[in-house]
């Protein structure tokens, strides 16, 4: 996968911010979570899809692009609390 794909816009959710910060996609984990630089909020990934990249970001990750799978599949919230620990 190249580059380009691999560069993405994160927009942070939080509506008084909306800080956008472009970022490199992972292709060897699922990333869960991520800190806006600007406003320092932690988001986690939206109930139902795999990372924060398919939350927050202007283009999916490179799993849902249908490449090299970085997320093998949408978590259940258990799982996700276990991940957490």
């Amino acid at each position: 996968m190249n580059s380009n794909a691999l560069l993405a816009t994160l927009i942070c959710p939080n509506p008084t911010c909306q800080h956008q910060q472009s970022v490199m996609m992972p292709t060897t984990f699922c990333q869960l979570s991520y800190t806006c630089e600007a406003c320092s909020m932690t988001h986690a990934h939206k109930r139902g899809d795999c990372c924060v990249f398919c939350s927050y970001a202007d283009k999916p990750c490179p799993s849902m692009q249908g490449e090299d799978a970085c997320c093998p599949s949408v978590l259940s919230d258990e799982e996700i609390f276990l991940m957490q620990g």
